[in-house]
């Protein structure tokens, strides 16, 4: 397996994997809050990734980079930096569901660690949900060392 950079033509790979990937953190998301905030929230939670996904690959302010297996993506990672807050974001990370458990997140994570001190940045954030979907995300993380940081996010419909 190598990591390499994003190529244009991995943009429909990486696509179908945040679809799958994202399903099932979607699906408990939906039932961990109140349906009249999520209908407003997550109207459409394909699109949001779906842009977001975009953003990634299309944003020359973004560098994303793929887990690749004798030619298959199996998951790929991208970071920003924010110099005014002297560090570097691992902004989206996705592994197949298919490979999920088998080291391919550590690796890319790691990818991003590195990428993100070559620029000269000591400090590294990462952003998840509390909600059950997101549980494996913030075992890895953890895992990997990264600090819980106190952050509440409330909603209300209005």
């Amino acid at each position: 397996m190598n990591i390499r950079n994003y190529q244009p033509k991995d943009k429909s790979f990486l696509l179908d994997i945040t679809m799958r990937a994202w399903e099932p953190v979607f699906r408990e998301y939906e039932l961990s809050i109140s349906p009249d905030i999520y209908e407003i929230f997550v109207p459409d939670w394909q699109a949001e990734q779906t842009r977001s996904l975009n953003t990634i690959c299309d944003s020359p302010d973004i560098e994303v980079f793929v887990a690749e297996d004798q030619g298959s993506i199996l998951g790929f990672s991208s970071i920003s930096l924010h110099p005014d807050d002297y560090l570097g974001q691992i902004y989206m990370l996705g592994v197949d569901p298919e490979y999920q458990s088998r080291g391919i997140g550590q690796m890319l994570m790691n990818e991003s660690i590195a990428r993100i001190k070559n620029h000269g940045f000591k400090l590294v954030m990462v952003e998840t949900g509390g909600d059950p979907g997101h549980e494996p995300a913030r075992r890895i993380y953890e895992k990997m060392g990264f600090e819980l940081t106190p952050v509440a996010r409330y909603l209300k419909r209005i």
